[in-house]
C-alpha cells in the first residue's frame, strides 16, 4: 500500500497529461514540442544531475550491467520465439517485438527516485545509460533486417 501511496503523484500527472492531451484544447503542436524540451532537454538534465552527485564504483555497477542485459537479450530472443504464431509481416513482427526487451526509462526513474532517493535515481541513470545503446542495437538491426535494409552502408 505505501508504494502505490508513493507512486500516486506519479501517475496522476500522467493521468493529467491524458487528461489535457484529449480535452485541453492545447494543439498538436504544442504537445510535439512539449515531448521534444522534455526528451532532448529536460530528460537528459535530469539524468545527468542524477549522476553528477553520486560516485559510481566499477565494481558494484559491473553486476548491475550484466544483470540489466542478461535481462535484455533473455526479452530479445523469448520475443522472437512466438512470430510463426503471431501471424504478422515480418516488418510489423520486428517493430512488436520490441516490446520483449525495451524497458520505460521514464517511469523506471521515477520509481527508482521515490524509491531509494538519490542513490535510486542515479542507479536508474546508470543502467539506462548502459542498456539504451543495447536496446537500439537490437530494435536497428531487426528493423533493418526485415525492412530490407542494411545496418552498416
Amino acid at each position: 500500500m505505501d508504494m502505490i501511496l508513493l507512486l500516486a503523484p506519479d501517475f496522476a500527472l500522467i493521468l493529467l497529461g491524458v487528461l489535457l492531451r484529449r480535452r485541453g484544447g492545447l494543439d498538436a503542436a504544442f504537445w510535439g514540442g512539449l515531448e521534444r524540451l522534455v526528451y532532448f532537454v529536460l530528460f537528459p538534465a535530469l539524468l545527468f544531475a542524477a549522476l553528477a552527485r553520486v560516485q559510481i564504483h566499477f565494481d558494484t555497477t559491473l553486476p548491475l550491467f550484466l544483470a540489466g542485459l542478461t535481462v535484455m537479450v533473455s526479452g530479445f530472443v523469448l520475443g522472437l520465439l512466438p512470430r510463426r504464431w503471431m501471424g504478422l509481416d515480418p516488418m510489423s513482427f520486428a517493430s512488436r517485438v520490441q516490446c520483449a526487451y525495451r524497458f520505460n526509462t521514464y517511469i523506471g526513474m521515477a520509481i527508482a527516485g521515490k524509491v531509494f532517493g538519490e542513490p535510486g535515481l542515479a542507479t536508474m541513470g546508470v543502467l539506462a545509460g548502459t542498456m539504451v545503446p543495447f536496446a537500439n542495437v537490437m530494435a536497428v538491426s531487426l528493423l533493418a533486417r526485415h525492412g530490407q535494409g542494411r545496418v552498416w552502408q
